[in-house]
């Protein structure tokens, strides 16, 4: 089959064509707004329910349920520090606001404080270190969103020259081809 520059031209429109469609599937835009509202109140819980056990010793809330525990409040520690990963995940799946990952972040990086230096868990010091991985946090996802956009172009061009490339050596072998028949017609 040979290839003349019409149809390399429609190919290359419905490559366009194809192209914008995906990046239109992919794009946020086209999910509801409540849906994306549980999303995000699903991911807001997930740093929330981190600190759960605080707020059920504020409102003096015990249980003799322990679950071999030393005390029910530590029960309530290591099941939110289990649960809360599962409905972050939850909220991912409804495409939630981005920056409602900021509190589980915040949150996640306070825990992170406790483990490494529990001094410094509930002071204003614990705050700001947990602050400072949250902009450490952005700093990496911003990194890592331009590296990959950089890819991505890269990658884009690469395939564009290809295709071009591709295009190009079809039309000069029909000529090879057709220069060929038309010398073998005249007897060369």
């Amino acid at each position: 089959m040979k290839l003349n520059i019409k149809h390399w031209a429609s190919i290359k429109i419905f490559q366009d064509q194809a192209l914008k469609v995906t990046n239109k599937l992919l794009l946020d835009d086209k999910i509801p707004f409540k849906v994306r509202i549980i999303g995000t109140v699903f991911i807001i819980l997930s740093g929330v329910l981190l600190y759960l056990d605080k707020l059920l010793a504020i409102l003096n809330i015990e249980s003799n349920y322990t679950f071999g525990y030393s005390t029910f409040s530590n029960f309530i520690w290591a099941f939110m520090q289990s649960i809360a990963p599962i409905f972050m995940m939850l909220g991912v799946y409804f495409k939630p606001y981005k920056a409602a990952f900021l509190v589980a972040v915040y949150s996640y990086g306070l825990q992170l404080v406790w483990v490494f230096s529990n001094e410094h868990s509930d002071d204003f010091l614990g705050y700001v270190y947990a602050f400072g991985l949250c902009l450490i946090f952005i700093l990496l996802v911003f990194i890592i969103k331009t590296l990959v956009s950089r890819f991505d172009k890269q990658k884009s061009k690469n395939e564009e020259f290809i295709i071009e490339a591709k295009g190009v050596l079809e039309i000069m072998k029909s000529k090879i081809l057709e220069n060929k028949i038309e010398g073998y017609d005249k007897g060369f």
